[in-house]
């Protein structure tokens, strides 16, 4: 018997990456998709046994060849890519908008060109076999308030938006996966929102309120485990992939334990953070974000299924602890800093 075939979107990245692998841990063939099938991350993977293809987001038929003979795909878009780079921000200044609505274009209409292609796939997919990483709708799930949350709703509008409205027989072989805050952002946060005191002491300022539980999550250790573990559960369901849910005090309360320092929050107004933040584009569109994990919450108030809910249904769904995953790494730029 043939093995199964998954074709992993942005195979280079850490969500792909993590995928890749532990899909070929299971016995799958993996086609993994990129721009730069010559990278070093791209070399990595093809000597572990993906068969590397260059495919690009922007070119739907190059996916529609790519994810021919498909048992499954995982899909992840990137805001943050078109929203930082230069050419893009000097183009969105040409149309008159805002770099953070031109980035929600550029991932929303690959996020279609995505669902465009896998519709093409619809027989030869799985009965769960189409699993995308997104995020939930801030405009909707807020009743309006936060209708500029961008690289919420690109991901939202099309995961499960356009595919339900779209494409209904594929929406049934599909599975939503939300991804918590990464844990691997924390030691790279700006002085402005993580900054070291004077006297030693650290402060992390958010606009989320202290007492507000929210996910926090591994991406390049566990998307690959979350992944998987998904594919075993029944279609049309959504989930939070996440490995601890917490307050942002509690958070911090074990970073600090950890790393034998004193640290505490303060939650400040979205015009403090804007303000702090070195570009304001940037500042805008986080705030936004933390603001909106206070009400209605960073899941947007959804009934979400976790890992908790996947091991009641006896299936194996083992995930790093935020206090596991910081230990394991170097805190000295942060501390020294």
């Amino acid at each position: 018997m043939s093995k199964k075939l998954i074709v992993v979107v942005g195979v280079t990245g850490n969500q792909g990456g993590s995928v890749a692998r532990r899909f070929l841990a299971a016995g799958y063939r993996v086609r993994g998709l990129t721009r730069n099938i010559s990278s070093a991350s791209a070399a990595a993977l093809a000597s572990e046994g993906v068969e590397m293809v260059r495919a690009d987001l922007d070119d739907v038929q190059s996916l529609k060849e790519a994810f021919r003979g498909a048992n499954a795909i995982f899909s992840v878009t990137n805001y943050w890519e078109p929203f930082s780079r230069p050419d893009c921000r000097a183009e969105a200044q040409d149309m008159d908008i805002s770099c953070r609505e031109y980035a929600y274009d550029v991932e929303f209409l690959q996020g279609k060109n995505i669902a465009d292609a896998a519709a093409t796939v619809v027989d030869t997919l799985d009965e769960n076999g189409l699993f995308a990483s997104t995020l939930s709708h801030a405009d909707k799930c807020s009743d309006g308030k936060f209708e500029e949350l961008y690289h919420f709703d690109a991901k939202a509008d099309i995961f499960p938006g356009y595919v339900n409205k779209k494409y209904p027989s594929l929406a049934t072989k599909m599975s939503c996966i939300h991804t918590g805050y990464f844990y691997t952002s924390y030691n790279i946060l700006p002085n402005s929102y993580f900054k070291k005191n004077p006297d030693g002491t650290f402060t992390m300022a958010f606009t989320t309120t202290p007492d507000k539980p929210v996910p926090h999550f591994d991406p390049a250790g566990d998307m690959g485990a979350f992944t998987f573990a998904v594919s075993q559960m029944p279609p049309g369901k959504a989930y939070m992939a996440a490995g601890t849910t917490c307050t942002w005090p509690e958070f911090l309360e074990t970073w600090a334990k950890i790393n034998g320092v004193k640290a505490s929050y303060k939650q400040v107004s979205p015009e403090e953070m804007i303000e702090a933040t070195e570009d304001r584009e940037t500042g805008i569109e986080v705030a936004a974000m933390y603001s909106y994990s206070s009400d209605p919450g960073y899941d947007g108030g959804m009934n979400l299924l976790t890992a908790i809910d996947i091991q009641k249904a006896g299936i194996d769904c083992p995930l790093t602890t935020w206090g596991d995953w910081a230990k394991k790494h170097d805190w000295s730029p942060v501390l020294s800093k």
